[in-house]
């Protein structure tokens, strides 16, 4: 039973792909990636709303909702990497394998890092808009992906400073080539 409409969908999903396995024959796996994050991600999405108020000079501040939910960010290559080897390997028809990096941290945690890395000293305000509703908001989330790694050898390579330092440049270069979209209504 998913606990918010987000989650339920991903429930539909692998229900769909089970119910195509089951009624033709397909060989399906269910690959469940852990926040993905990098370069080309929507803004909409927590990482690229930090990086982009910390370096953007039209912002003031960095507005931030509920920072103490712990997620598994995993880099975009690595999760990439994952998707390969499960396309490649020999896995168990009808099982979900996790990808995720394994290490769990707070989204405060990744605000400190964004600041850290990207010089910022921008002020953070808390805005209660941002705030998920409490029934919805996972607290924790954190991949056991041994089941993949043991049958592919998968495992993520980037840890999150060098994920955050490659990903911060790249907005770096967007906003010097003026590659980005100038309404921030959401972000910002």
């Amino acid at each position: 039973q998913g606990q918010s409409p987000y989650s339920a969908s991903k429930i539909g999903a692998d229900m769909m792909a089970e119910s195509y396995a089951r009624s033709f024959d397909v060989p399906v796996v269910v690959l469940r990636p852990f926040n993905t994050f990098g370069p080309r991600q929507s803004e909409r999405a927590i990482v690229p709303t930090l990086i982009r108020q910390a370096i953007d000079p039209k912002c003031q501040a960095i507005m931030v909702g509920d920072t103490s939910p712990v997620r598994d960010l995993t880099f975009v290559g690595d999760t990439a990497a994952a998707f390969l080897s499960a396309g490649s390997a020999e896995l168990e028809f009808g099982h979900a394998y996790n990808a995720g990096s394994q290490r769990a941290v707070t989204i405060s945690d990744v605000l400190d890092l964004v600041l850290e890395l990207s010089g910022s000293n921008k002020p953070v305000h808390r805005d209660e808009s941002r705030l998920r509703p409490q029934n919805s908001e996972v607290r924790a989330l954190l991949a056991d992906s041994s089941r993949l790694e043991s049958a592919t050898g998968w495992r993520a390579q980037t840890d999150l400073r060098e994920g955050l330092r490659r990903t911060i440049a790249w907005w770096r270069a967007r906003l010097s080539e003026g590659r980005v979209r100038h309404e921030m209504g959401y972000m910002t």
